[in-house]
């Protein structure tokens, strides 16, 4: 008897320290800074390695290059109305690291219509319609849920997004929008030190709660205005200067809406020029140029800026 009790004491005394352990190295594990991928680019887009963090990112959509300081910028892909309003948009919130390369985001989205003008006539009536109705102020609206993964495959360095979104915006409650649910992909290869080949996809699918759209008062027929998938390939060359700067040119590969109507709108591929610096890991600012290689003109041409903040 005394011999049993002097093993179950050993074993306890042996048991407790390697719990203890093993619930360190797994704190250890999950807390690592170890980077899972090496591309700048998608290392800032897959957020902080921090276990919780504030994960955003931000965009403004200015003029033509020939006039910064107009409220309208050209619709240069042809998709629908000749101009659109500049608007500033962002999706902030903070993210959940579920293990080194698993991730959990719950975000917010904000919009502000012709952020820098007070008023604006615009000969566009739709345009006119927009702002009158949705650019009074900054709205913060549309929830986001999103699960993404980093990961290498055959060398490839890929982050994987699913999203779902519940609208709450009014300009996509009058659109008849419900939710969305989106799907993206990007991966780099890296085909010297400093220069990446990189290749990003989209497809996104809208739900709807009604078969109208809410315009001016009235109800008036929405099949053949309301998007219900949409789908988009682009191509990237990527040169790093140094650590911190980087040149991105991208070209569109397929770019189309299917409507809920049958139509197909298949949209003009676009071209991109982008200048990234990078404050840090997490933080970095690119401006960049839009414009269809076919017809590069000042005033076809429109001007950007991406901010991505992960703290």
């Amino acid at each position: 008897m005394k011999l049993l009790i002097i093993m179950l004491i050993s074993t306890l005394t042996f048991a407790a320290p390697a719990a203890k352990s093993k619930e360190e190295a797994k704190t250890k594990s999950f807390n690592t800074k170890e980077e899972v991928l090496d591309n700048p680019t998608l290392k800032t887009l897959s957020g902080s390695l921090k276990r919780w963090s504030f994960y955003s990112s931000f965009k403004y959509n200015a003029g033509a290059l020939d006039n910064l300081n107009d409220a309208e910028r050209p619709n240069i892909r042809n998709a629908g109305n000749t101009t659109s309003l500049t608007n500033f948009t962002g999706n902030l919130g903070v993210k959940y690291r579920l293990s080194k390369t698993d991730n959990l985001s719950l975000q917010v989205g904000i919009e502000k219509k012709a952020p820098f003008h007070g008023s604006v006539d615009s000969e566009n009536p739709m345009v006119q319609y927009e702002l009158d109705t949705y650019g009074d102020s900054l709205n913060i609206d549309n929830p986001v849920l999103s699960y993404f993964k980093t990961y290498y495959l055959f060398g490839i360095q890929n982050v994987t997004f699913l999203q779902y979104q519940y609208a709450t915006w009014d300009y996509y409650k009058d659109l008849g929008i419900n939710s969305v649910f989106n799907v993206s992909h990007s991966l780099a290869y890296k085909v010297w030190k400093a220069a990446y080949i990189a290749l990003s996809g989209n497809a996104t699918q809208y739900f709807y709660d009604k078969s109208t759209i809410s315009f001016n008062g009235m109800e008036i027929a929405g099949k053949d205005r309301q998007v219900n998938r949409s789908f988009s390939l682009s191509l990237a060359g990527e040169l790093y200067f140094s650590r911190s700067l980087s040149l991105r040119l991208i070209t569109d590969l397929y770019s189309a809406d299917h409507f809920r109507s049958e139509r197909i709108n298949e949209k003009v591929l676009q071209q991109t020029i982008a200048m990234t610096y990078f404050f840090t890991r997490d933080i970095s600012i690119s401006p960049n140029m839009r414009f269809i290689a076919e017809d590069i003109r000042a005033d076809r041409t429109n001007v950007g800026l991406t901010m991505n903040v992960n703290l």
